[in-house]
């Protein structure tokens, strides 16, 4: 049945334009309202969450900044019968009066701040403890040496500060806990041994008032830590110890501002801002469900759905009744295209009126008359095109005549019975015929043969000065290599050592194969490069690695090796000053043409 009704609504559609315009802008209109809807709450989620961080993160920053405040309140408040002393006398000391004056400093520090909870002095040397807390109203005297066996008093005695902090998170069912329990020990500077024991335990109240400031969120988690990542504080969902180590965990060691990430907990996705405080090491932590942050956002996008919806039925309306406006002039405008299509080109039919339809026909009209034009440009176009490819094949005709004439001119030396010039006519000949070849890479026996024509035109210019040394393996002479690549650097040779010296030069051109690569290699026995330029010359190369330019001797083979073959070929240059030049270039050795590749391959 639902195969049955899905043919007749796709013939319905099929069957008319104005069926098919109306399904389709139905379709568009349903789509952007969609698309609105769904980049609207994105855009609302999005700025919700920036705001949300944003405002949180200085928040979570201005809080640490109170805890840290609050934090070195406490220390100042536990070091601070240090400087009396009177007190630190009375320590060491069994009399009454003494012991009296210990209870009076224990009691003006326990009701200077209400966030006390209880608060102990034991002093060693008399083995005394003095008590007050609110679960009893009058101070405790009694002895003992039971601090000293606790873990607290070894770490505050071990610690540079003398200090030790429990967290007291959990320690207490009145209000959900203490937040920590501050333990000061007071030593004798002289042997650094323990005089006093100071324990302060604190209650939630303050640190509840410098929390206020943070949102409390349906669902969302606060916690406090210490540096050692101890729980001092939490508040919201409670986490496993898993969760909160894995969380820890995430918090980089380095911290030193409030930064935030995405945190996944029982398949829940939070948002979770941090800030470590550099001056303590404390963490503060908020995880804030995604959900929380855009409520706001998907409020407002079910309000705009609706508004779209009904925006969509309204706007099939004017659809339909559009549709059967439009598709009567579209039908005689699609005759016309037709005729178009079949070749027909002076066809013109104009659709009266001042809407898209009629100014749609003007613009085909215009379009038949541009369509004629283009027919014609287009036949001159390929006039003009056959007329430069015979440009082209004129110029190349130039070089084979040249080649052709030095051919007959090789011709006439050896019936005038001119050896010598014939043979440097042939050499010349051989070399214009090996320059204009249409190949980027040639065989290495090739190259060669070329360089002995090169070096006997050479050899006519500088006589005897100048000597050629070939040495080649007969495994790599089937190789192939960048054409013209010997010659520019026996060229540079002649040019920068022989053109500059008077004696005689040796140039020794060699091809060898070395763990499975080709090395040429390009050396003489002329005045050589001071250390100074063969630094500018390798640092030239290396920096100058595809500037492959007409003209530029070594960089110009170095950069075709490297399209060549890769990045990880090219030459090495190495020379001593008065002690000649060595030139060699590592190539793969490859018996099957290459093709020219990227620098990236």
């Amino acid at each position: 049945m639902i195969v049955n009704l899905w043919k007749t609504f796709r013939g319905y559609i099929a069957s008319k334009l104005r069926n098919q315009l109306i399904m389709l802008f139905s379709a568009i209109a349903a789509c952007i309202v969609i698309l609105l809807s769904y980049l609207s709450y994105l855009q609302s989620a999005g700025m919700n969450r920036d705001h949300f961080i944003e405002s949180n993160r200085k928040i979570l920053k201005l809080v640490n900044q109170n805890l840290d405040g609050y934090l070195d309140r406490i220390d100042e408040l536990s070091i601070s019968l240090r400087k009396d002393s009177q007190f630190m006398d009375a320590i060491i000391s069994k009399e009454y009066g003494s012991q009296l004056y210990i209870q009076n400093q224990l009691k003006n520090l326990y009701y200077s701040s209400d966030d006390i909870e209880a608060l102990s002095i034991y002093t060693p040397k008399t083995g005394l403890q003095y008590t007050m807390s609110k679960t009893f109203i009058n101070l405790r005297q009694e002895a003992t040496i039971a601090p000293e066996g606790e873990r607290w008093y070894r770490e505050a005695a071990q610690s540079h500060k003398f200090r030790s902090i429990e967290s007291g998170y959990g320690l207490s069912e009145t209000d959900h806990g203490n937040f920590l329990i501050f333990h000061r020990i007071l030593i004798n500077i002289a042997d650094k041994k323990p005089l006093a024991a100071i324990s302060i335990t604190y209650n939630l109240k303050e640190i509840k008032r410098i929390l206020q400031d943070i949102t409390g969120e349906s669902g969302e988690y606060i916690g406090i830590f210490n540096e050692a990542n101890e729980l001092f504080y939490a508040e919201g969902p409670n986490l496993t110890i898993d969760s909160t180590a894995q969380l820890l965990r995430s918090i980089p060691v380095d911290a030193v501002d409030t930064e935030q990430r995405s945190w996944t907990i029982r398949d829940t996705r939070y948002l979770a801002i941090y800030n470590v405080s550099p001056h303590n090491g404390w963490k503060l932590v908020t995880l804030t469900p995604y959900s929380v942050l855009n409520k706001e956002a998907a409020n407002a996008r079910w309000i705009n759905l609706i508004v779209g919806s009904a925006a969509v039925v309204l706007l099939i309306s004017v659809i339909v009744i559009a549709a059967n406006a439009i598709t009567r002039r579209l039908m005689q405008l699609s005759r016309q295209i037709v005729m178009l299509g079949d070749g027909i080109f002076e066809v013109q039919g104009e659709i009266k009126g001042s809407d898209e339809i009629a100014h749609l026909s003007r613009k085909y009209n215009q379009m038949i008359v541009k369509i004629n034009d283009l027919i014609g440009e287009r036949y001159e176009m390929q006039l003009n095109e056959r007329n430069a490819r015979l440009i082209a094949l004129e110029a190349q005709i130039n070089p084979h005549f040249l080649y052709n004439s030095l051919q007959a001119i090789s011709t006439e030396a050896i019936i005038s019975g001119m050896d010598r010039i014939q043979d440097m006519v042939d050499a010349l000949a051989s070399s214009l015929r090996y320059s204009i070849k249409e190949a980027e890479t040639v065989r290495v026996k090739e190259e060669l043969a070329h360089i002995g024509n090169y070096m006997l035109l050479q050899q006519a210019r500088f006589g005897t000065r100048l000597r050629l040394h070939v040495e080649v393996e007969e495994a790599v002479k089937e190789a192939w290599i960048p054409k013209m690549i010997v010659q520019i650097l026996v060229e540079n040779t002649i040019k920068h050592g022989l053109e500059q010296m008077t004696g005689d030069m040796d140039v020794i051109v060699s091809a060898t194969s070395r763990d499975g690569l080709l090395a040429l290699t390009v050396s003489d026995n002329g005045p050589g490069i001071s250390a100074e330029r063969l630094t500018e010359i390798r640092a030239f190369l290396d920096s100058h690695l595809l500037e492959y330019r007409e003209g530029i001797g070594l960089n110009n083979v170095n950069a075709r090796i490297k399209l060549l073959f890769g990045p990880e070929y090219g030459l090495y240059i190495d020379s001593q000053h008065g002690a000649g030049t060595e030139v060699i270039v590592t190539l793969p050795l490859k018996e099957e043409r290459p093709y020219v590749q990227g620098y990236h391959h």
